[in-house]
């Protein structure tokens, strides 16, 4: 489930209180909040669905450096049929 964020909109005009919900994605925006029903706003931003899984997250786990200090070791095919040692 998506993960939506709303501002309470204060009785000057002026934004509140951040909070988070988790909603199916067919379901309506909330107008007021859930438990005090003062009028909100939906708070529009782009998707982070790929900052855990993406293909920057993995280079940054498979680096040198932290492949070194796990204890792992990084071999690269040196194109004669025998391996070299990266790190």
């Amino acid at each position: 489930m998506p993960l939506r964020r709303y501002i309470v909109i204060q009785p000057d005009g002026a934004d509140g209180e951040e909070f988070e919900v988790d909603l199916p994605a067919d379901a309506p925006d909330f107008t007021a909040h859930p438990v005090t029903k003062a009028p909100c706003r939906r708070v529009l931003e782009s998707p982070t669905l790929t900052t855990k899984y993406g293909e920057g997250a993995m280079k940054q786990g498979l680096s040198d450096q932290r492949l070194a200090r796990a204890g792992f070791q990084k071999l690269e095919k040196d194109g004669q049929g025998g391996w070299n040692k990266i790190n």
